[in-house]
């Protein structure tokens, strides 16, 4: 099923948790800052993704906060992972990787994304407020070694992290992840002093690469190929070539369909008719039906 704007449905982007054991500053949770107190349960995800499964999607995306902290999150991972889903993936900022890749990879997930800004310790305890980096470091090696990839990592380009992007791209190269260099989203005015334009950068990175693919299903997003390094830019912002082709739709912990990463007033409720015993279809192709490019050419 296509929406409005004639964009087919491949990814569905379920977070599972609001809660996080970093503080991240420039975390935008999501999209999606409501506090309620329901969570959806690992029983009542697998048959939203069931019917979401004839809608088209072949791709699941695990996300929070950080997924890693729920404690079902095996439970969550067996009842998707037996719909034989073409790729599970989650998102986490990998501390708890390395003690849970093996079961993680054992529950049926495919692969992680991990988010890493910067190699330097310090800068990444600032950053994180909290976090030891060495911890992130260890799950990413971990979870390589049991084999949840292609891994990559969603390094997020700021004014001060710039000067980390040759030595991520070294640590990719050595340790064979994907490097993911994202586009800060100036959402607020806090924000906007951190904000880097990420164009000159790509330019820079083009001129290197020995090969650039051009990904139609994932936001028509440009992947460069450097002496045995993957590098891709994601860039999100006043980017209509990033919504044109945006094939993705959000499903929120606590059980609302989210059409759009930057809106929140086109939420559809699907956990309450769920439980009420009502055929959801329905509630699923108004979400879909509710999908527009939030950056429009």
């Amino acid at each position: 099923m296509k929406d409005p704007f004639n964009r087919e449905l491949r990814s569905l982007r379920i977070s599972v948790t609001p809660h996080c054991n970093l503080k991240c500053f420039y975390c935008h949770k999501e999209g999606y800052r409501n506090s309620n107190s329901r969570y959806m349960t690992p029983e009542e995800i697998g048959e939203i993704v069931r019917a979401f499964l004839e809608y088209g999607i072949r791709k699941i995306k695990i996300s929070g906060g950080e997924p890693l902290l729920r404690e079902d999150l095996v439970d969550i991972l067996e009842n998707i992972s037996c719909l034989n889903i073409g790729e599970i993936s989650l998102t986490t900022n990998g501390t708890l990787l390395a003690k849970y890749a093996q079961i993680l990879k054992d529950a049926g997930l495919h692969r992680v994304n991990v988010s890493l800004d910067t190699l330097n310790p310090e800068k990444y305890r600032k950053i994180t407020r909290c976090g030891d980096v060495e911890l992130v470091k260890a799950g990413i090696e971990r979870a390589i070694e049991v084999g949840l990839t292609p891994l990559k990592i969603n390094y997020l380009l700021m004014k001060h992290t710039l000067e980390d992007l040759e030595d991520l791209m070294d640590y990719c190269r050595d340790v064979g992840a994907i490097l993911q260099v994202i586009e800060l989203m100036p959402l607020d005015e806090t924000l906007k002093k951190y904000y880097v334009d990420i164009t000159p950068i790509e330019k820079k990175i083009e001129e290197i690469a020995d090969k650039v693919i051009r990904r139609r299903w994932m936001h028509n997003r440009r992947k460069y190929y450097i002496d045995n390094l993957e590098v891709e830019f994601v860039r999100p912002m006043d980017n209509t070539e990033f919504c044109k082709h945006c094939t993705r739709i959000r499903l929120t912990y606590d059980g609302y369909i989210k059409p759009c990463l930057l809106r929140d007033d086109n939420l559809v409720d699907i956990l309450t008719p769920l439980r009420r015993g009502e055929d959801i279809k329905k509630y699923i192709e108004l979400g879909i039906h509710r999908r527009e490019p939030y950056f429009k050419g």
